[in-house]
């Protein structure tokens, strides 16, 4: 069995190798150190000159290495943790926060478009989108208000999805998981005219088991469908279309989700009817036209507009005899959310001399179009709505930023951006960032830079009065250190993130609802580094270390890992055939305070990948297959617990899982 002592000595060897080869390796070796992104600046950068800390996870590398959603592939970045709430919706904890604390702790982007809901600032199907239908993965680990906003809290994820060749996949494996796609482009150099379609779906009938629930606890154990198996069903679809010509952008996306109800919104366990409950749908429409006022002076406008919806069908939420010996059946609820965005934005560029100077103004309506329930519950009527529908908010944002050369190996940059919310308030975040080439292959990076989360639509309305609760906001110090050779890149980041303002859910005699009661700490080390061991043979790893504390009990946040590791080698046999394995390890996770078990062991997972490209002779068809958890190792999601009840044995998800694809080039 793997443990964080062989990853982190593993890892060690990689980075020490690494950093003492200066050897030349062949063209086909090097790395995509070169990628340039524009998420930290808005302005192009190469990833390891850019300001803060960043990933790109390149789609061709996320295959070699056997993710298949953008869920699974998020849990290769230093620092980043996979985890589910009661009724399946993906959870992503970003050093340690994201759990117990916020909503949504993430800006999910997908080409530049932000999609974080108002009711909950999440964005649910993005996660589950197959790896297929995406170009790479752009993460900023860190703070990213001040280029983004609201809900750039701990993180920034932009999606860049596939415009370019045709291709048509299929996949299969256990659990009843079955899925399909493909892209179809067109691009005309001479016109300037291109555009793209994306289309993509899958489902699994999931096969998770639980432990005992909450009726136990309560005395109606006899009444439970736990211990048994989980209705964990879910669902996926997408389309994204483009159209470009010359410097008009054309954008427009329909994303969905389903899943069923998994634990339990109560924590009780539903009847596993393998059925979707749950349903998230985001669509969006956005045009952009950029501009070149003059050489040195570019701007952009762009108008979009999007909606959300969130749909639960008959959700389960317990046995009627639980509530009255005279209730036959379950008692279940129906809820139909739905909400729409109006934007609007200009960014003006200008370069001069050792200047990059950046202005923006972005515009941002949303409000809610609908948001009526029902039960069957027959001694209380919980009303039309559980949200009131006439809540709407209206944010105007300026944002200011200047890249300043002080010579061609030492940049800074200094931004700051101000949110005007009609119902909250002001947030005003701030960012200085530099970045020192010391040498040709060693480069320093330090940063500090605020973020912030508003409250939801959903924390608003159960938090008193509107303008009662103020947004959490964070405040990070970061330090790292970046190595580059031929076919070798290792780094070490250290930060420090103060968190105050934290918005929880209280229920105590005297208040029952949202506030801000909390502030905490975050601060670690991460390590990561990649590097040829030979011609054929690549290492790949990183490792975080967390020490968390939330300032109210003393005690380490709650779910968060102690240690997240990662550690890969990949194997190319020739030019067609490649092979991965993949060592995943998270250190166990602290409770919640009065939560009488002990801390949530850890668990480690090693996953086997292949692909083999011409696969049957044919030219452009290429075989993925693997198998997930290939030990079958124990794998638990924590779950809350008052005194030992809810799931006191938390949400298992650890099975063996096998797959297949099969991709068609042309």
């Amino acid at each position: 069995m793997i443990t964080k002592t062989t990853l982190c000595l593993a890892l060690t060897l990689g980075i020490v190798h690494a950093a003492a080869s200066d050897e030349i390796t062949s063209a086909y070796l090097l790395d995509d150190l070169g990628d340039q992104t524009t998420i930290a600046t808005r302005t192009r950068l190469r990833v390891d000159y850019a300001p803060g800390t960043i990933n790109i996870l390149q789609s061709d590398d996320l295959m070699t290495q056997g993710a298949r959603t953008v869920w699974e592939a998020l849990a290769l970045v230093p620092g980043f943790e996979q985890s589910i709430d009661e009724t399946g919706t993906r959870q992503i904890v970003v050093r340690g926060v994201g759990k117990s604390y916020s909503s949504g702790a993430i800006k999910i982007l997908v080409n530049d478009i932000a999609l974080n809901s108002e009711l909950m600032s999440l964005a649910n199907p993005v996660l589950n989108m197959p790896v297929e239908q995406i170009e790479r993965i752009e993460v900023i680990r860190g703070p990213g208000s001040a280029i983004y906003g609201e809900s750039a809290y701990m993180g920034v994820i932009n999606v860049i999805t596939r415009k370019q060749g045709q291709r048509l996949f299929a996949a299969a494996g256990n659990a009843g998981v079955m899925a399909g796609g493909g892209v179809m482009s067109f691009n005309n150099a001479e016109t300037g005219l291109s555009y793209n379609l994306n289309l993509a779906g899958w489902k699994a009938n999931g096969g998770g088991k639980a432990g005992q629930d909450q009726l136990y606890a309560d005395g109606f154990g006899e009444l439970s469908h736990a211990p048994g198996s989980v209705n964990d069903k879910l669902d996926y679809r997408s389309a994204l279309f483009g159209l470009n010509y010359r410097k008009l952008t054309l954008s427009a996306l329909w994303l969905e989700d389903g899943a069923g109800d998994h634990y339990g919104i109560n924590n009780v366990l539903p009847p596993d009817e393998k059925r979707i409950v749950t349903r998230h749908r985001h669509r969006a429409f956005e045009i952009k036209q950029g501009l070149e006022l003059a050489p040195a002076l570019q701007a952009e406008f762009k108008l979009g507009w999007q909606d959300f919806t969130h749909i639960r069908d008959h959700l389960y939420l317990a046995p009627g005899a639980s509530y009255d010996p005279a209730i036959d059946g379950p008692v279940w609820l129906s809820r139909d959310y739905k909400e729409n965005r109006l934007t609007a934005g200009a960014d003006l560029a200008w370069e001069h001399g050792r200047h990059t100077l950046l202005l923006g103004w972005s515009f941002n309506q949303s409000r809610i179009d609908s948001a009526s329930w029902d039960w069957n519950y027959p001694y209380y009527d919980i009303g039309s709505s559980f949200i009131r529908t006439s809540m709407e908010r209206t944010i105007n944002s300026f944002t200011a930023q200047d890249e300043f050369r002080v010579n061609p190996y030492f940049t800074l940059t200094a931004g700051l951006r101000h949110d005007h919310y009609d119902d909250i308030g002001n947030s005003t975040t701030p960012r200085l960032a530099a970045v020192w080439q010391m040498a040709s292959r060693h480069v320093i990076k330090a940063q500090y830079a605020e973020a912030f989360r508003a409250p939801t639509f959903y924390e608003l309305h159960n938090g008193g009065q509107p303008a009662s609760i103020r947004p959490e906001t964070v405040a990070t110090s970061e330090l790292g250190y970046i190595y580059k050779g031929d076919g070798s890149r290792a780094g070490i980041t250290l930060f420090h993130s103060s968190l105050k303002n934290l918005i929880v859910f209280e229920d105590t005699p005297d208040y029952i609802g949202y506030s801000n009661s909390r502030s905490a700490r975050s601060q670690g080390m991460e390590l990561e580094g990649e590097h040829w061991l030979t011609r054929n043979m690549k290492f790949s790893g990183n490792l975080t270390w967390l020490d968390t504390r939330d300032a109210t009990t003393n005690q380490p946040i709650s779910g968060a890992g102690h240690w997240l590791a990662n550690a890969g080698l990949e194997y190319r046999f020739n030019q067609d055939l490649a092979f991965s394995i993949r060592l995943r390890e998270v250190g166990e996770r602290s409770r919640e305070t009065g939560d009488l078990r002990p801390a949530l062991a850890g668990y480690n997972v090693t996953d086997i990948s292949a692909r083999l490209f011409n696969f049957a002779s044919t030219r452009g068809l290429t075989l993925r297959a693997g198998i997930r958890n290939v030990f079958d190792q124990d794998v638990r999601y924590p779950a809350m617990s008052i005194h030992n009840g809810l799931y006191p044995d938390d949400y298992p998800r650890g099975s063996r899982q096998w797959w297949s694809m099969l991709t068609y080039s042309f």
